[in-house]
């Protein structure tokens, strides 16, 4: 694939290391704010997803949109659909009026999630995802799994319980994941628009590795500080209700959210595929990403 490619959420932790392997392309950026410095061949558009008119003229000289922009973290539940959901729809609206031809869509891993119960984040990119394939255009959505690297925000969250005296685990400590290196994520990214491999369809994409959450806990508490590795199961419906009644007076203060401890309880390990599977033993091993 060749010509001008419309990125969103250029500036987030996954977009902003995509952009250097995009460097073949033109590259129209929808960013919050505009770096301070210029980048060669990358043009910055501030705005947000629903600020059409900001974006429109942009898309019209694109063949391709990669949208990665999202409402993450600690949100509102109405923030997650007014940006992951409706931003999204008036996208997808805007790609089809300026005749764009191919839509890939950075979803999650946790959209396949069994239970999404106060999850809004979950349910919010499922809906978008819905609303990806419904457009008419030729499409791919990507449901990455844990993205970990330096300075990713999950990677933070999780080290912060591994430092623990005694690390704090929501659940069995069973539920099974599949990290994948932000490198290795982008390579993926940049080899699907390389052979243009909008097949109208989803695909899963998580590391070479398979592990408990428990497991990874205690990697990571290894390649912190090493020391006792004493763990406590705590029940995650319980904790996950109190802090859903919490969320309303002090969601700026607490350091989860209801939702994220659905991570501790659903598999968030990616669906076998053939195209995937030719990557994985160039991908970073989970001791890797760690060291």
């Amino acid at each position: 694939m060749s010509g001008s490619v419309f990125v969103t959420g250029a500036a987030g932790y996954v977009g902003s290391r995509l952009l250097p392997a995009l460097s073949s392309y033109r590259i129209y950026c929808l960013v919050r704010r505009k770096p301070v410095t210029p980048q060669p061949g990358v043009v910055f558009l501030e705005g947000d997803l629903l600020d059409r008119g900001v974006y429109a003229k942009a898309l019209a000289e694109c063949e391709t949109v990669v949208h990665l922009a999202a409402a993450t973290g600690k949100c509102r539940p109405e923030k997650y659909f007014q940006v992951n959901r409706e931003g999204t729809r008036a996208l997808i609206e805007e790609s089809r009026r300026s005749g764009v031809k191919n839509f890939l869509f950075i979803s999650t891993i946790a959209a396949k999630f069994q239970d999404q119960h106060r999850y809004y984040y979950a349910q919010s990119k499922r809906q978008a995802e819905e609303i990806v394939a419904a457009a008419g255009l030729r499409f791919l959505v990507v449901r990455p799994t844990m993205i970990m690297g330096k300075g990713a925000a999950v990677l933070q969250g999780l080290s912060r319980l591994a430092a623990a005296p005694v690390i704090p685990i929501f659940g069995n400590g069973r539920a099974m994941v599949q990290p994948i290196a932000v490198d290795d994520l982008n390579g993926c990214l940049a080899k699907i628009l390389e052979v243009g491999a909008f097949d109208n369809r989803t695909v899963e994409i998580g590391g070479p590795e398979r592990l408990t959450m428990q497991e990874l806990l205690l990697k990571i508490r290894r390649s912190q500080t090493g020391g006792a590795e004493r763990v406590v199961h705590l029940p995650a419906g319980l904790i996950a209700g109190a802090v859903g009644m919490l969320e309303s007076l002090m969601l700026p203060l607490l350091p989860f959210t209801a939702g994220q401890i659905a991570s501790f309880v659903n598999d968030g390990t990616a669906a076998p595929d053939p195209w995937v599977a030719g990557w994985r033993p160039r991908m970073m091993t989970v001791d890797q990403m760690l060291a």
